[in-house]
């Protein structure tokens, strides 16, 4: 248990600090604020190519954030399962030993759900790393080159009879923003019927459990709510996202903002 507890606190840590190290002597150390100009000047150059092909500027940055969180998911798929294997350790201490074990038990399992949140997410952004970049523009302010660029793609989303609506970059654009919600409806509608499936196996244990073993018929008992709450989670994460995948305009105008 202890191993486990320093492995997780390590894949922690490696969470943030190992894309950066691993990736730094190929594509020197991008700082955020480095990140977003280098994103709006390959950005500014995509929509001025008039070509569907990213430019060699954009092509390395999609590299890099396709690295970068796919190293993420190599580390967020061991979290879940060191969580998962604490958390199956804790119950087990739970049912032997102390009744406060069912506390952190419980930590523990919630820790792997968000876990493998980190996970799915991480997936998605590696599937589609272009569209994840592209959030780097949410929140900030835009000038010179940049802000024209960003006004005359709200154009081309708003204006359909305007000189941007048929813009090769903007129907890529949006093919990927697409994509991108579609491989996450993909993955969480997975998810919900695997943590559906789980749900109903620790009830019905629970269901056939001995009465008198109040520490088994808990374990299942809250297992079962956890697994349950989850899949709750994932059908609106499903549904929201389906529904962004069938409006991807409507989300491009929200990173890009509303002018």
């Amino acid at each position: 248990m202890g191993l486990l507890l320093a492995a997780g606190a390590a894949l922690v840590a490696a969470f943030e600090l190992a894309p950066r190290v691993l990736l730094r002597p190929t594509f020197g150390a991008y700082s955020d604020a480095k990140l977003h100009d280098a994103l709006g000047r390959a950005l500014v150059e995509y929509w001025r190519s008039g070509t569907p092909a990213f430019p060699a500027r954009l092509t390395t940055l999609v590299d890099y954030w396709f690295q970068w969180h796919a190293i993420k998911v190599a580390i967020s798929s061991l979290s879940v399962i060191v969580f998962a294997l604490l958390a199956t350790a804790l119950w087990q201490r739970y049912l032997r030993t102390q009744a406060w074990y069912a506390a952190v038990a419980i930590a523990a399992t919630v820790s792997t759900v968000a876990a493998t949140g980190v996970l799915m997410l991480n997936i998605q952004a590696t599937a589609v790393p272009l569209v994840a970049l592209l959030g780097l523009l949410s929140g900030r302010t835009a000038d010179g080159n940049l802000a024209q660029v960003l006004s005359e793609m709200r154009e081309g989303l708003t204006v359909s009879a305007g000189p941007h609506a048929g813009s090769p970059a903007l129907t890529v654009l949006l093919s990927e923003v697409e994509r991108y919600f579609w491989v996450m409806v993909a993955i969480s509608a997975a998810l919900m019927v695997a943590t559906v499936l789980a749900s109903v196996l620790f009830w019905k244990r629970r269901i056939a459990a001995d009465p008198s073993a109040t520490r088994v018929r808990f374990m299942h008992s809250t297992l079962g709510v956890i697994t349950a709450l989850t899949a709750c989670l994932l059908l609106l994460v499903t549904a929201a996202y389906a529904f962004s995948a069938l409006e991807p305009a409507t989300w491009l105008l929200g990173v890009i903002g509303a002018g």
